[in-house]
C-alpha cells in the first residue's frame, strides 16, 4: 500500500513539474498578440512595449565618431532578463528565465529592429504567429505590411498593393552581436 502511494505522490510531481515548464515556456508567447507586436515596430516605444508584455531595460545612445559616424541610438525591451554589468556598448543582458527573450531598436542612419528568443522553439513559434497575422512573400523574403492582411500570409510578384513596413528576416542562431539568441530580424523600409 505505501509503494502505492509513493509510486502515486511522484507521479503526480513529475506531472506537475511537467505543466510548470509548460506554462513558463508558452506564458510570453500565449499573451502576445502579433498585431501589437506590428505597433511596437511602428511605434518603438515603452507604452507599445508593455502592451506586448515587454519591459524597457535600457537605452544606449552613441555619439557622431570621429569617423563620420551618424548619432544613434539602441532601445531594449525584453521578458525574462535583466539589464547586467556595464560594457564598452550597453550592458550585459542576464537570463532569468529559459525563455527569456527581448526586443532590440536601432536607430542611426538607418532603422532596424530585432526579436531575440534564448529557446529555438520560442522564435519558430514567435514566425509562426507572424505568418498566422499575414506576411506579404515576395521571392524568398517575408515582409510585414502596414495593416493586417484580411486573408492571411499572401505570395506577391510586386508590393504594389501592400504598405510594407519592414522585412522580416527567418530566426537564425546569432553568434555574434546577439550571441546565444535566435534572432528574428527587422529591416525597414524609407
Amino acid at each position: 500500500m505505501k509503494k502505492s502511494h509513493l509510486l502515486l505522490i511522484i507521479t503526480l510531481l513529475f506531472s506537475v513539474c511537467g505543466n510548470l515548464k509548460a506554462q513558463t515556456s508558452s506564458q510570453f508567447l500565449d499573451q502576445l498578440k502579433f498585431e501589437d507586436f506590428v505597433n511596437l515596430i511602428k511605434n518603438p516605444y515603452q507604452e507599445a512595449a508593455q502592451k506586448c508584455g515587454l519591459s524597457f531595460l535600457y537605452k544606449y545612445e552613441t555619439d557622431a565618431g570621429v569617423e563620420g559616424d551618424a548619432d544613434g541610438s539602441s532601445t531594449y525591451y525584453g521578458w525574462g532578463i535583466e539589464k547586467g554589468k556595464k560594457q564598452e556598448y550597453g550592458y550585459e543582458l542576464k537570463c532569468t528565465s529559459d525563455h527569456a527573450c527581448y526586443f532590440y531598436y536601432q536607430e542611426d542612419t538607418s532603422r532596424q529592429a530585432a526579436m531575440c528568443f534564448k529557446d529555438k522553439e520560442d522564435a519558430d513559434r514567435f514566425f509562426e504567429k507572424a505568418l498566422e497575422y499575414g506576411l506579404v512573400i515576395l521571392g524568398n523574403s517575408y515582409h510585414i505590411a502596414d495593416k493586417k492582411l484580411p486573408n492571411g500570409t499572401v505570395k506577391v510578384d510586386s508590393f504594389g498593393n501592400y504598405n510594407i513596413i519592414t522585412e522580416m528576416i527567418k530566426p537564425e542562431k546569432d553568434d555574434g552581436f546577439h550571441q546565444g539568441f535566435y534572432v528574428v530580424r527587422f529591416y525597414y523600409f524609407s
